[in-house]
């Protein structure tokens, strides 16, 4: 469980590229991992502080490559069989519309197709791990899908997003 080696460092003073992360997560059981739940609210701490996250959750793969809801809605409760207690978690973090226009113009540039589902909430990829690294929920929030596992497309896509890091938003990638 010892994640000190992949915790992300302060940028150097002058720089505020933000880093791109990814965090394995499992079941919404692990709300209740003290250990889990501190490692990524540490992770927070080091970390220059987002203007906003752009959320890539492997548990959304769509093509084309698609934009939730840019403003709060119910979150996706996509699993099955836990206890209710995890089907009542809240994550109401503020929708990001300017951030869906700015990745919507960057994917257009790179020639890489983009969609909107105005109607889809955060899944558990997704809020799970905010939960745990800003539980105040007042960052901006956006999440895309995934146009499939094909690595070529994803680096494709990783490079289109590259310029988001400059302008203070935390790409972050979840799943497992």
């Amino acid at each position: 469980r010892n994640m000190e080696s992949q915790t992300p460092m302060k940028p150097p003073a002058g720089k505020s590229k933000m880093p791109v992360i990814f965090a394995a997560h499992g079941a919404p059981v692990l709300l209740d991992d003290a250990v889990w739940m501190g490692e990524l609210a540490t992770w927070a701490k080091v970390m220059p502080m987002p203007k906003s996250i752009l959320m890539v959750s492997a548990h959304w793969e769509e093509r084309p490559t698609t934009l939730g809801a840019t403003q709060p809605v119910p979150l996706v409760y996509d699993f099955y069989g836990f206890p209710e207690q995890y089907y009542r978690t809240k994550y109401a973090a503020p929708g990001a519309p300017q951030l869906a226009a700015r990745v919507r113009d960057l994917l257009r540039k790179s020639a890489i197709a983009v969609s909107d589902d105005p109607k889809r909430g955060l899944d558990h990829g997704a809020y799970v791990p905010l939960v745990a690294m800003y539980p105040a929920a007042d960052i901006p929030v956006l999440q895309i899908s995934m146009p499939g596992l094909d690595a070529r497309e994803l680096v494709e896509l990783g490079k289109a997003l590259a310029p988001l890091r400059d302008e203070g938003v935390l790409v972050f990638g979840s799943g497992f």
